[in-house]
């Protein structure tokens, strides 16, 4: 039984409702590919804010966060999310202003800017597995399947299409005016939601005195070196597609900043009370509340659901909702950036339109879906598909991008193009080795090697460590090519 009443699913259905009808309004609005895609860079700090915080605090934050709390304690807040904070800090210092200085519309715009149209599409494949809301549908299907009874795949295909409905009419101005209505509703639920899985549970005295004290231990007794990779993906967060958007999308660089440095304390509270409530998901199940073989990711659902009146229940699943379609919408309008305006104009039609190219962004939001359905139905929890994508995307782009930003002289082409390779190349390399020669442990992949006639273990999520310092080899070996052709010139 999900416990919910017919009040609660009439609240859900018009919210969805609304969301919809958001798109309808706005498709008048938009005749123009920058209108589309970057909301005619009109946007101020109080929609920045709205779009940022709800884009990035999606399912894949919201569920991923308490799965993480459910099975570790509140490791997942001080080693799994403050990292990004302090990334999040230094990008709003560093990116910014050097970012809003130049007319780009996306992130491969400034790899090509600096070299070429090469690593262009290798930046554009790796930005768009990177958006493909993978981790979003994952969690919509959970959500669908607890609250309507769905298969998971009927769940991803329900979302799906919602978010896509109004994304494909309203492009970057229906999504940021939905995610302001989203922001307030994920937020106010969650924190609505928190003291009543408090009081069921027995509140920090019952959890201090009854749990085990790892749930309550900052490192969580997990290894350095793993802690290490996981905050290393922390680093996605300076080639972060949506954050340049929203930059490129700012009325002027102080929006954006300011957004940015708000927004981090409302990410920070957002964190906290996911991840309170995934020990509080683990208390239940200590306490007989909640099956004793309840899965990690459904963690934060059960145990609202046992704790909310009739009512807010709906609220909090319209919240819970919104989590998802802010993530799904952003990274859709995004994926079908990267395959249009990034990848295919470029390479077989350069002069097209404006027409065609909002007609074909628009149609290649659907098509975004394909691929991202099919990875969804591939991963089976929500913090394995965010470690891949994250690291994907930062093992390809980090280098060329900060050296092409803040490295002075002209930059050579085959430094992107070798850094981009060898950082994407490193990466699924290291994943399809360890996932057909390791075990799995602990929900991960681990393949040991001895080496100097001791075993070492390597991770799944260790691929960073390799992948940065290869990226990092293929910009000075494409430096030193570079060199190499213009003497002989």
């Amino acid at each position: 039984m999900n416990g919910l009443d017919t009040l609660d699913y009439a609240i859900v259905l018009f919210y969805l409702a609304g969301m919809i009808a958001m798109g309808f309004w706005l498709v008048t609005k938009v005749h123009t590919f920058a209108s589309f895609f970057v909301a005619s860079r009109a946007m101020t700090t109080p929609l920045l804010i709205c779009t940022l915080v709800s884009t990035y605090y999606g399912l894949d934050v919201t569920f991923g966060v308490s799965e993480l709390s459910f099975s570790e304690g509140v490791v997942s807040w001080f080693v799994y999310s403050r990292p990004y904070y302090l990334a999040i800090v230094l990008a709003s210092l560093l990116l910014v202003r050097r970012l809003k200085s130049a007319p780009f519309l996306s992130l491969p715009d400034v790899v090509e800017h600096h070299y070429g149209r090469a690593a262009r599409v290798v930046a554009a494949c790796a930005s768009l597995l990177y958006n493909l809301p993978i981790l979003a549908i994952m969690g919509m299907g959970v959500l669908f399947r607890i609250t309507l009874g769905l298969s998971e795949l009927e769940g991803y295909l329900l979302g799906a299409v919602i978010a896509a409905s109004y994304t494909v009419m309203g492009g970057l101005w229906a999504d940021a005016l939905t995610d302001t209505v989203q922001f307030v509703l994920m937020c106010v639920t969650l924190a609505v939601a928190l003291p009543f899985a408090l009081q069921l549970t027995g509140n920090f005295q019952w959890m201090l005195a009854n749990m085990d004290a790892r749930y309550f231990a900052p490192a969580g007794g997990v290894s350095v070196a793993y802690l290490l990779a996981l905050a290393l993906t922390a680093l996605s967060v300076f080639v972060e597609p949506a954050l340049y958007q929203r930059i490129f999308s700012a009325r002027d660089p102080r929006s954006v900043r300011n957004a940015l440095l708000i927004g981090i304390l409302l990410w920070a509270a957002y964190d906290w009370a996911v991840t309170v409530l995934g020990i509080a998901a683990a208390a239940a199940v200590r306490q007989g509340l909640l099956p004793a073989d309840l899965a990690g990711r459904e963690a934060l659902i059960r145990i609202v659901l046992i704790s909310l009146p009739v009512g807010l229940k709906g609220f909090f699943i319209a919240g819970v909702l919104s989590a998802a379609m802010s993530t799904v919408d952003s990274y859709l309008l995004l994926s079908s950036g990267n395959l249009v305006y990034d990848i295919y104009r470029p390479l077989f039609r350069p002069q097209m339109g404006e027409a065609s190219l909002l007609r074909l962004t628009r149609a290649g939001i659907p098509v975004a879906l394909v691929p991202c359905l099919l990875l969804a139905v591939y991963f089976e929890r929500i913090t394995d598909a965010w470690v891949f994508m994250s690291t994907l995307l930062t093992a390809t782009i980090f280098v060329p991008m900060m050296a092409g930003l803040f490295l002075p002289g002209r930059r050579k082409p085959w430094e992107g193009i070798f850094s981009c390779a060898l950082g994407m190349g490193s990466v699924l390399v290291f994943y399809l080795a360890v996932s057909l020669l390791g075990r799995i442990e602990g929900g991960s992949y681990v393949l040991t090697l001895t080496l100097f006639d001791r075993p070492w273990d390597l991770w799944r999520e260790y691929s960073l460590f390799f992948a940065l310092p290869l990226s990092a080899l293929g910009f000075l070996l494409g430096s030193a090519l570079g060199r190499a052709n213009g003497n002989r010139s």
